[in-house]
């Protein structure tokens, strides 16, 4: 069913399914919002089959010229035009966000499930990976991670991955804060999906106790996760436990 469209002297407005696409005239053309709508409208359905979620949520799209950082508030995303052109948005991680906003969860649980849940998503067919911060999305992630925790900026936000908080610079500083904390929490997660399975993560997003549903979903802490994916990923790369670090644990 093709989508409808309503326009104003400078901005426009289409519509596919349970989907709302606002656009700039000046900066997208009328059949590229309606494709974009289209593929935003197939994410959104995938993504609630994937995780098991009902068929209900309605997603709007502000996309801005001048928008720098893709995010999602609520149930409205912001994202940028010249992604949108390039097919190189977020898209399949800002709905990720919208309809499982992890309200409860850590930081590096909630960007990492995004991340995961992005990649799935776009291996299965239903839209594209926009590989912001990942070169082969799940397959690749932790081939990126590696090389993320020889790097000192991989190891100064690595506290931050498996704990409560965000690293400092996290929205200023998108190559060498963000990327590092995105990719460890993707590879984290990653990890926890091939142990525990899908449907545990999902109830872990819904969830208003994150430490004491993981505990009881898997029998660990997140800081044992942790140290488990590290001693995977590179013996050398383990944390010192030390009473500061075991404080701030989302787990």
């Amino acid at each position: 069913m093709a989508g409808r469209a309503e326009s104003g002297a400078a901005h426009a407005i289409v519509r596919r399914g349970r989907i709302t696409v606002a656009y700039e005239c000046a900066a997208l053309g009328r059949e590229e919002a309606r494709a974009f709508a289209a593929l935003a409208a197939e994410g959104l359905r995938e993504l609630e089959r994937l995780a098991g979620l009902p068929a209900r949520a309605r997603l709007r799209f502000e996309l801005r010229a001048a928008t720098r950082i893709s995010t999602a508030r609520g149930r409205t995303i912001f994202l940028p035009t010249h992604r949108v052109i390039s097919r190189s948005a977020p898209y399949l991680h800002e709905i990720a966000h919208a309809v499982l906003p992890c309200r409860y969860a850590p930081a590096w649980f909630s960007e990492g499930l995004a991340c995961y849940l992005e990649s799935a998503l776009s291996e299965r067919g239903s839209g594209y990976d926009s590989r912001l911060f990942t070169g082969d999305g799940n397959r690749g992630v932790d081939a990126d991670a590696a090389r993320w925790l020889a790097d000192r900026r991989g190891q100064k936000v690595l506290p931050y991955v498996g704990a409560r908080g965000t690293p400092p610079g996290i929205v200023a500083d998108r190559h060498n804060v963000a990327a590092p904390f995105y990719v460890l929490s993707h590879s984290l997660v990653k990890f926890l999906a091939d142990r525990e399975g899908l449907a545990s993560l999902i109830g872990l997003a819904r969830t208003r106790n994150f430490s004491s549903a993981l505990r009881r979903i898997s029998g660990k802490s997140a800081l044992s996760w942790r140290s488990l994916w590290l001693a995977q990923m590179a013996p050398s790369a383990a944390l010192p436990q030390s009473s500061s670090s075991r404080k701030t644990l989302g787990g």
